[in-house]
């Protein structure tokens, strides 16, 4: 019965000395990962609202995932900065747009960049000058149903009666 019990601690020592190791490399491992980011290419942009767009949102040109959205805060101003993360250089004219989009109707969000004409290229931290903000579903609905109640109430109102013009008031010559 004794040799039971010592062969149970045993094993579970042996357990805990493999779990914590496990978890050491672990630990490692993501320590080292963080390292290894700051070697990456990073840009910068701000828009009024982001609505849908989270850290590891891909980040794509010409539809193509090229990278992913590093970090998200709000600037001094009141408007969400995002930081955009990609592993290699890009050569993006430093007039590139940085749009939200929806993949489909209902998908998911996306950043889409949208390279423009100037013979100077991004460079690495650079800011993205133009950027163009979320669509909001909710937003184009309530448009659209404002729009249509407006059409409906020039429909129904009534026509308008044109007023005999005013009589000539202007005086006689003696």
């Amino acid at each position: 019965m004794r040799t039971a019990e010592q062969r149970e601690t045993f094993v579970g020592a042996i357990a805990a000395v493999v779990l914590a190791v496990g978890l050491l490399l672990v630990a490692l491992t993501n320590r080292a990962a963080q390292r290894t980011d700051d070697g990456l290419f990073h840009l910068l942009a701000d828009f009024d609202r982001v609505d849908g767009v989270h850290v590891g949102t891909p980040v794509r040109v010409a539809g193509v995932d090229i990278g992913a959205v590093a970090h998200m805060s709000v600037d001094s101003r009141g408007r969400a900065l995002l930081s955009f993360r990609f592993d290699e250089a890009l050569d993006l004219p430093d007039d590139t747009a940085a749009v939200i989009e929806t993949d489909g109707l209902f998908g998911q969000k996306y950043v889409e960049l949208r390279p423009g004409g100037s013979d100077r290229n991004l460079k690495n931290g650079a800011r993205i000058s133009f950027s163009q903000d979320a669509v909001i579903l909710e937003d184009l609905v309530a448009l659209i149903v404002q729009r249509a109640k407006a059409a409906q109430a020039a429909v129904n109102a009534p026509p308008v009666e044109a007023s005999s013009p005013a009589p000539n008031s202007s005086p006689s010559a003696p």
